[in-house]
């Protein structure tokens, strides 16, 4: 087994030990971590998947997605405490997954994917919110692969791979939107419009929205 094998199984084990054995060991926290286990739970009960309810009411607090995969994985693991975190645990180690890819490619190979990798799962806030049942970590999750469909597309020659990547880069906003509302736009445009105008490029604005200037 080489060195970076061994690694890379030792950062794994790491984000189990840490983010899924001890999911269940801790009550859930009020108000926000028994609010979000409470309107999946609903959900599931009531059969009522596309208007959410907290204790029988209407709640439009949040939209819809978030208690989507909190009340799959209550019927997939029960009505515990490990299930309503779950889904969160999981978004981390899908956001740590693409950090990896992004800096093996791009970045200085395998050995700095996996040590930003490491890092990032390490963060106190990182680690907080990926262990909470709180929609943090799944918006960050998929506003991640926002940003990285982006810069896969800005950097593809491919003209029909680049439009695949610019793509699925709307539909992972698209998804981020349905966890947190309109702070899933706000966060790209901040990113990407000024790159843009960094790189002189401000036109392709246009351009990737599916039209183009004369």
């Amino acid at each position: 087994m080489t060195r970076f094998r061994s690694a890379a199984i030792g950062v794994i084990a790491g984000y189990v030990v840490l983010y899924l054995m001890l999911l269940g060991a801790r009550p859930l926290v009020a108000p926000d971590e028994v609010r979000y286990a409470e309107i999946p739970r609903e959900m599931v009960a009531t059969g009522e998947w596309v208007v959410p309810h907290l204790n029988g009411l209407l709640y439009y607090e949040k939209p819809v997605l978030g208690y989507w995969v909190t009340a799959v994985s209550l019927i997939a693991f029960g009505e515990n405490r490990f299930a309503v975190r779950f889904p969160f645990a999981m978004a981390t180690g899908v956001s740590m997954l693409i950090i990896f890819g992004l800096l093996r490619r791009f970045g200085g190979g395998g050995w700095t994917g996996l040590a930003a990798a490491a890092v990032f799962g390490t963060c106190v806030q990182v680690y907080v919110l990926g262990t909470c049942a709180v929609l943090d970590a799944l918006l960050a999750t998929f506003l991640t692969a926002t940003m990285a469909c982006f810069y896969l597309g800005w950097v593809e020659d491919r003209p029909r791979r680049r439009h695949a990547w610019l793509a699925l880069c709307g539909v992972c906003c698209g998804l981020a939107f349905l966890t947190k509302g309109f702070l899933a736009f706000a966060v790209p445009a901040v990113a990407i419009g000024p790159f843009l105008l960094w790189q002189r490029r401000w036109r392709d604005i246009f351009a990737l929205s599916g039209h183009t200037l004369p």
